[in-house]
């Protein structure tokens, strides 16, 4: 087998041109698929970043579920069942109420174990005071007071709920709530909800159940199981992991769409090498026969060809990667000042990610290109008659 490798490579070395523009055909080909790919990966990667910069990966957001058609709801039972699971457990309601000046706005009765479970900090005023018809507002239901209902913290503001009785007959109650804070932006739905004390939010609707809980667990890595567990009871679990996931999900399908579209250019380079071959099959004709006529056998004469075509495919896959790095260095240098100018997006470090995967797929795409183009040409030459093959000068 040395041998075949060591004879290959003289080959090679007396056609340099030739062996050159092959290289050059299947390098650029890898270096389109590493370049694309890393654009790919470089999206994926920055856009799972901020979802992480946004989001609390240590919590769970648990809704009620649905069994076999039925609604599992939340029950102070589920509560208990589900505070195993967590570090922190906070049941909370949600309400739709409305202004006289027809400003919408949810409403959730909270309690403290809320606000620790969601990190929510103060930006003026104080936090609502349990038993009270206080309400803290989110960021932007705050201005939006402020500028429709003329309403600031320390000023109260009039709101009705519309509640449904048994027999489906709707009821709506007026109430006055006390404005005690405002929280900082979070840049979630949070800025557009108001939080009230959760035992005064069950008595103004007479809900005996709750809309949802929050829970917070020390760690990220336990989100899993504990999300798992927590499905197991009926109930429906989110969580930040699911856009993650989304989101690797859709960059997976671009990118392998991507790697597609540019992996075309590697075609011309296995032509260039299937063409090579049958035109070194008949320039080497003569010596195929003497080779047969000493007692080579055809694997030999296959062996012999495909030599040259891993030795291409090697070298090709290296120069591929090479040229990919540069090619992915410059879409980062280029294209990263021009989406942070002309869309306005936020700034990130890099564009493109090169990881070793990318690098190890492209030295085996052009390998595997390279063997499967030498296949056909090997097989030609390996099948040619000795004695007709002696007779060609």
């Amino acid at each position: 087998m040395i041998e075949a490798f060591l004879l290959a490579m003289r080959q090679l070395r007396t056609k340099k041109v030739r062996t050159l523009l092959i290289l050059l055909g299947i390098s650029v080909g890898v270096a389109a698929v590493v370049g694309v790919t890393s654009l790919g990966e470089g999206i994926r990667v920055n856009a799972v970043g901020e979802i992480e910069k946004s989001h609390d990966l240590t919590l769970i957001e648990v809704s009620p579920g649905v069994s076999n058609g039925n609604i599992i709801l939340i029950t102070e039972s589920k509560v208990r069942a589900v505070s195993e699971y967590g570090s922190v457990v906070a049941p909370y309601t949600k309400d739709d109420y409305v202004t006289p000046n027809k400003t919408y706005f949810k409403a959730n009765g909270i309690s403290a174990q809320y606000m620790d479970a969601k990190d929510l900090k103060l930006e003026a005023g104080m936090w609502l005071e349990e038993g009270t018809y206080q309400v803290v507002l989110g960021s932007d239901i705050g201005e939006k007071f402020a500028k429709i209902e003329g309403a600031e913290i320390g000023n109260t503001i009039d709101a009705r709920i519309r509640l449904y009785g048994e027999e489906g007959r709707a009821t709506d109650k007026d109430i006055t709530f006390l404005i005690a804070g405002r929280l900082k932006p979070t840049g979630t739905d949070t800025d557009d909800q108001a939080f009230m004390d959760m035992n005064i939010a069950r008595e103004l609707t007479g809900k005996d159940v709750y809309d949802g809980i929050m829970v917070k667990l020390d760690k990220s890595g336990q989100t899993t199981a504990a999300r798992t567990a927590i499905e197991n009871l009926g109930l429906t679990c989110y969580s930040a992991q699911d856009e993650i996931d989304s989101v690797n999900k859709i960059m997976n399908a671009v990118t392998l769409v991507l790697a597609f579209f540019s992996s075309i250019s590697l075609i011309v380079g296995g032509l260039m090498i299937i063409n090579t071959m049958i035109v070194s099959v008949y320039e080497r004709t003569h010596e195929i026969g003497i080779t047969k006529a000493i007692g080579a056998s055809e694997l030999d004469i296959i062996r012999m060809f495909l030599s040259e075509c891993i030795i291409i495919g090697v070298l090709g896959g290296i120069l591929g990667d090479l040229l990919g790095v540069l090619f992915s260095f410059l879409i980062d240098s280029v294209g990263r000042p021009m989406l942070v100018a002309q869309l306005g997006i936020a700034d990130f470090e890099h564009l493109t990610v090169i990881n070793i995967q990318i690098l190890a797929a492209g030295f085996l795409i052009s390998l595997v290109i390279s063997v499967i183009a030498g296949i056909y040409p090997a097989w030609r030459g390996a099948k040619l008659d000795p004695v007709k093959a002696l007779r060609q000068l």
